[in-house]
């Protein structure tokens, strides 16, 4: 019975040890504002290779459909520590303190294709601007997570071969000035609404078109209520992970490099995912009586191009869309 006693009392005594002596975990929480069966399958991914490569010393836990509050809460949220990451689009930090220069992501055909944005994130151009909203906004740029599919215009009942076609469309844009005055020297009338409210608008006829990514358009239904999608692939951008400044501060260098490299693996399997996406969501469309038109894209890069021109210096440094444009 001594024994016995004797091997509890140091198996008791070599647990507290091992308890001791192994790392906390530590849970973060990363928010985004899409809804979670878009964006939560790369937080997902993300969180899981952390959780692997840290040996469970991290757990990454995620909120999506803006359970943390709006962009521009979250943005101040984990300036403040009630963030500790954020998962948003690459053009979202024009909003944040110092991003003034991502509008231009914004901007209708500054990337010439998704390899062109890639060349560009790699650029000493992209650098300057990533430093900068860095110091500013109180957050670490951790790294690019995916790929995003271009947007592009869906209408109910209108067939839009060229431009012209296009005239006096009651669009519904996101309140961006960008987007909202390329979509006016493209001859409609753009209409910002609440993407919470676009299909009942759809459905109405309050607006009769809408723009988007073939996946979005897919996931929301707006097949339903819409009959063309016109390919113009006019906006590109992707997904990107930040980390709160006092967060990275603490983090030891190896810790630092798992957590960027992470976003690179997570990249390999969330582009192919987006992009298997794309290609599932297009026939999804065609299956529910959606007609897909490619229309010549000349005179719409034209205006569009005019319209980037009235923002130069304004929205984004000057000089800045031509550097990204020389990007090779």
């Amino acid at each position: 019975m001594k024994k016995l006693n004797l091997f509890i009392s140091m198996f008791f005594v070599f647990s507290i040890l091992f308890v001791s002596q192994t790392p906390a975990q530590t849970v973060w929480k990363m928010a985004f504002v899409a809804p979670p069966p878009v964006w939560g399958p790369i937080a997902e991914k993300y969180g899981q290779i952390i959780a692997q490569k840290t040996n469970n010393q991290f757990q990454i836990k995620w909120f999506g459909g803006g359970q943390l509050g709006s962009l521009p809460q979250i943005l101040a949220g984990i300036k403040t520590g009630q963030v500790d990451m954020i998962l948003c689009d690459l053009a979202s930090l024009a909003i944040a303190k110092g991003g003034k220069d991502f509008n231009v992501i914004f901007a209708p055909y500054v990337f010439r294709d998704q390899d062109h944005l890639r060349k560009t994130l790699a650029s000493p151009v992209y650098k300057e601007m990533v430093e900068k909203v860095e110091k500013e906004g109180g957050f670490k740029y951790i790294g690019y997570v995916s790929d995003r599919a271009p947007r592009q215009i869906t209408t109910t009942n209108r067939r839009v071969t060229k431009l012209e076609d296009l005239k006096g469309l009651k669009i519904r844009v996101p309140e961006i000035k960008i987007i909202m005055e390329t979509m006016k020297a493209w001859g409609t009338a753009p209409t910002p609404l609440a993407a919470s409210e676009l299909y009942t608008a759809l459905k109405q006829g309050v607006v009769e078109g809408q723009d988007n990514g073939f996946d979005s358009v897919a996931q929301a239904k707006y097949y339903e209520v819409q009959k063309y999608v016109i390919v113009v692939d006019y906006v590109r951008s992707g997904l990107i992970v930040l980390m709160a400044a006092e967060h990275w501060n603490k983090l030891n260098p190896d810790q630092k490099r798992i957590f960027q490299e992470a976003a690179g693996d997570t990249e390999k399997w969330a582009t192919k995912w987006t992009n298997d996406s794309v290609d599932e969501s297009i026939d999804i469309l065609k299956k529910n009586g959606m007609e897909i038109i490619y229309p010549d894209l000349g005179p719409f890069k034209k205006l569009a191009a005019e319209a980037n021109k009235k923002f130069e210096g304004d929205l984004w440094e000057k000089g800045l869309f031509d550097k990204i444009q020389a990007v090779k």
